[in-house]
């Protein structure tokens, strides 16, 4: 066996998936969902809304999201019953704060300090890995296109994959040399912040609150022009784009909250069938992953949109919906540890192969 766990947090921020991960086979072992601390997320929450203090509290907040992750890793070595020598490595993906690659000087963060990672857990780590495709000249993102060709080559091209978290993306598999892949759009975010707003929920279960309204033309049109969907590819978008800020430019105070709601759950349907349906190659099957497939209403509207084609989630394929993304950093770290360069040229627009991520030595006490 080759051991390694993989550590996500997406742009939902709804807490830290780690995924253990046998490589010689590349087959899942187990997974844990850690919440972050209440503390913590609304630390997180300050700063994606402006409301921090500085270079000093974001160090710090570094550092502490350093510690979660580290939590999680060593509540998941407890579970499974293994050690710290079992593992060769920790893949951490961080927690993204901003992402923007249509500035003049593109920029991404990600934190969740990994030499705190490695000093609490006595286990490598790999980390950092969306800068080097940024320097390459790629998008940072998305990478799951090409990790998405490996797990899912033998069940037959072409095909989708849709990664519903804050914001989703979409891998084209056309063939076993063609692929592509980008950011759709917002998955999850707005219709979280929304309920947060009019409820104090974190998210809108099964998509039960977005049902119960009505879909409002007219903002869910002026939505879908917005300049984002209509950008050239590649390309890649952070949560602070899709946000309430950016929300309130479209809306009218005379429409009901629900019925917000509702478009916003079709804002998120429609501009994933877009993007399937714009693929060059009619996809066999559109596969869900992430934590928008538990969101049955967007389920429902995303085949309503898509009727021509089965959209199932990876679960159908003895895949993991919720542990995939954290089950890819395992990979990338795989290949970073053997110095492999991956080519995503066809995602990010990299103009290289580059080796993805920084490996930051175990900590000793724990050996």
């Amino acid at each position: 066996m080759s051991l390694y766990i993989g550590l996500m947090s997406g742009t939902s921020m709804d807490g830290i998936d780690a995924a253990l991960v046998d490589m010689t086979n590349h087959s899942f072992i187990q997974g844990i969902t850690r919440p972050y601390s209440k503390d913590v997320k609304q630390q997180l929450d300050d700063v994606l809304s402006g409301a921090w203090s500085g270079p000093g509290a974001l160090s710090q907040l570094n550092t502490l999201i350093g510690k979660e992750f580290g939590l999680a890793s060593l509540q998941l070595l407890e579970e499974s019953k293994r050690q710290a020598k079992d593992i060769v490595a920790i893949g951490s993906h961080g927690q993204t704060l901003f992402h923007d690659t249509s500035v003049a000087i593109p920029y991404t963060l990600q934190v969740g300090c990994a030499h705190t990672i490695a000093e609490m857990t006595g286990i490598t780590v790999v980390a950092d890995f969306r800068t080097r495709d940024l320097v390459a000249g790629g998008q940072g993102a998305p990478f799951a296109p090409i990790y998405h060709q490996a797990v899912f080559r033998q069940h037959g091209f072409p095909l989708a994959v849709v990664n519903i978290g804050g914001i989703a993306n979409i891998s084209c598999l056309n063939s076993e040399h063609d692929l592509s892949g980008y950011d759709t759009g917002p998955g999850n975010c707005l219709m979280d912040a929304w309920i947060f707003k009019h409820q104090q929920k974190n998210y809108d279960k099964h998509g039960e609150w977005a049902s119960s309204g009505q879909v409002i033309a007219p903002l869910l049109s002026q939505i879908l022009e917005d300049e984002y969907f209509h950008r050239p590819l590649p390309k890649s978008v952070g949560k602070e784009y899709f946000s309430c800020a950016w929300l309130a430019n479209y809306l009218n105070e005379n429409w009901r909250p629900v019925d917000v709601q509702a478009t916003l759950l079709h804002v998120t349907a429609v501009s994933i069938a877009n993007a399937v349906k714009s693929m060059s190659t009619a996809p066999s099957q559109v596969l869900l992953c992430g934590g928008g497939v538990h969101n049955r209403a967007l389920c429902q509207v995303l085949s309503d949109q898509l009727p021509e084609l089965d959209v199932l989630s990876t679960e159908a394929l003895n895949v993991s919906p919720d542990y995939l993304e954290a089950m890819m950093f395992a990979w990338f770290a795989d290949n970073a540890l053997q110095n492999k360069a991956i080519n995503l040229h066809g995602v990010t627009g990299a103009k290289r192969p580059t080796v993805l991520g920084a490996i930051y030595p175990a900590g000793l006490l724990q050996k």
